[in-house]
């Protein structure tokens, strides 16, 4: 049996020196770029692999209808909001995974100026830009609805 002695204090066991249980802190931010690495590893294991196998293979043989390189078939793919978000998510969010990944990467090799603040600005601002790029190129392609 435990005695109260025995537990932890000065910030072990959730104790403070003074006794008070103390609530623990949630890193909201790690949460996040870790929803999203999570994601973006999902997407890039089932996702790009059936598109790479719709659009690659099953559409040149001719088993399924694609999109292919004529203009009036990717103006009415492109003008369809739920493909356009497709493309999005297709695109944007294995760029988090990435960055996640090869941060982390860095970090196991040793390198400590990966856990720094600008080496996260860098790597996870990059996931950022090309998801900008993304959107601004999706809605500027073909209008909704076209």
């Amino acid at each position: 049996m435990i005695e109260s002695s025995h537990l932890a204090v000065d910030g072990e066991g959730g104790r403070r020196p003074g006794g008070d249980a103390r609530a623990p802190k949630t890193a909201f931010n790690h949460l996040v770029f870790w929803f999203l690495f999570a994601q973006g590893g999902i997407i890039a294991a089932i996702l790009i692999p059936v598109h790479v196998l719709v659009q690659g293979i099953l559409g040149p043989l001719g088993v399924v209808p694609v999109v292919d390189r004529h203009y009036d078939t990717w103006v009415s793919a492109l003008g369809n909001p739920i493909v356009k978000l497709y493309l999005l998510v297709l695109i944007a969010v294995p760029f988090f995974h990435f960055a996640h990944r090869i941060r982390y990467l860095l970090v196991d090799l040793g390198l400590k100026a990966a856990k720094s603040m600008p080496a996260q600005v860098v790597f996870y601002g990059g996931a950022v830009l090309v998801t900008l790029v993304t959107i601004w190129v999706l809605l500027t392609t073909v209008p909704i609805g076209s």
